[in-house]
């Protein structure tokens, strides 16, 4: 195997979905993806340097097991160039064909996984058994008595619920998971909050409904919405269709926990733990709503400091403080 410099200048027509998956639906090409990352073509190159390994042709055939020249030609020109790229050196994975593989370890062992568990803490609202379930590559907590805290919107008993890839799980314990899936899950709540799909970068889209007759007390879900939370956002891609929808205080709260441990100078800044968490959603976020134009404002406070976000119909933040004596910032 030899080195050879990457050239980011290249001029490639782009590849729609439907071509991407008509190329991927092949055993040899996912083949050629599979040795091409595992020999560590490409698995050396990342944004901080421009060297790559490659492979040559020859042994990646040899690797791939095909001996029909024709064959394995027409194969790996299918995936060129948007999966493989081809230099004067070897053969190697595109950032594309790294995506593909890197998909592929991140769900792999899903059949062998048992995650099922009782965990140490109980229920933060009805202090009954709390467990861990793992199933189809998510990840939920669940109180084992009571309906848990989003009423008709998840499965009865639903505490948190989160997309888990079966590979950070194979080293973790239901404690150590559950950490790992809050900060995940605020992290991808700041994304959207930006306007930022974490999967392919595209632009979001948002969407606000409003329970107009909402009644809830002690957290107990509202007879005409079905959840304890009078309002619920939308916020999705349009182009790769990753989404949430969760109640406007989650996404507050979330991006407020996530800005605020990478913008805290500590060495050892500690996130919430999940009893806090649901704490903080439930007795610590004051949300109101106005008209003309629509304005949602929600204040959370965490430890000392209250920080209030305001936001438009389109989940747009328009308005940010982190003082309850501040004025609220607009634009």
């Amino acid at each position: 195997m030899t080195k050879t410099r990457f050239t980011p200048d290249l001029d490639l027509d782009g590849i729609s979905p439907d071509e991407a998956f008509a190329v991927l639906g092949n055993e040899t090409r996912l083949e050629i993806i599979r040795v091409l990352w595992c020999v560590d073509a490409a698995h050396q190159y990342d944004d901080g340097s421009d060297t790559v390994k490659t492979i040559s042709y020859s042994e990646l055939q040899y690797e791939v097991g095909i001996d029909d020249n024709g064959k394995f030609n027409y194969h790996l020109s299918e995936l060129a160039p948007h999966f493989v790229r081809r230099t004067d050196e070897g053969y190697r994975l595109s950032g594309a064909g790294k995506q593909i593989a890197r998909t592929v370890v991140a769900v792999s062992g899903v059949e062998s996984l048992d995650f099922s568990a009782k965990l140490d803490d109980d229920c933060p609202l009805c202090g009954a058994d709390l467990a861990a379930t793992y199933d189809d590559q998510w990840l939920r907590i669940r109180c084992t008595e009571c309906d848990g805290l989003f009423g008709d919107q998840a499965p009865t008993g639903t505490l948190f619920l989160t997309n888990y890839p079966a590979a950070g799980l194979t080293n973790r314990d239901p404690e150590q998971a559950l950490a790992t899936g809050l900060y995940r899950c605020a992290l991808d709540i700041t994304y959207l909050m930006y306007g930022i799909c974490r999967e392919c970068a595209a632009p979001i889209s948002s969407s606000v409904t409003v329970c107009d007759a909402h009644e809830s007390q002690r957290g107990k879900p509202c007879a005409n919405c079905g959840t304890p939370f009078p309002v619920w956002a939308d916020m999705g891609c349009d182009t790769c269709g990753f989404a949430k929808r969760l109640p406007v205080e989650m996404f507050v709260t979330g991006l407020i926990m996530a800005t605020r441990m990478i913008a805290c100078n500590e060495k050892d800044v500690r996130a919430l733990s999940f009893r806090e968490a649901v704490d903080l959603l439930q007795n610590k976020v004051e949300t109101s709503i106005s008209e003309d134009p629509f304005r949602i404002s929600a204040t959370v406070t965490i430890g000392p400091t209250p920080f209030t976000v305001v936001l438009d119909d389109d989940m747009t933040i328009i308005g940010f403080s982190q003082s309850s004596e501040a004025d609220v910032v607009t634009s």
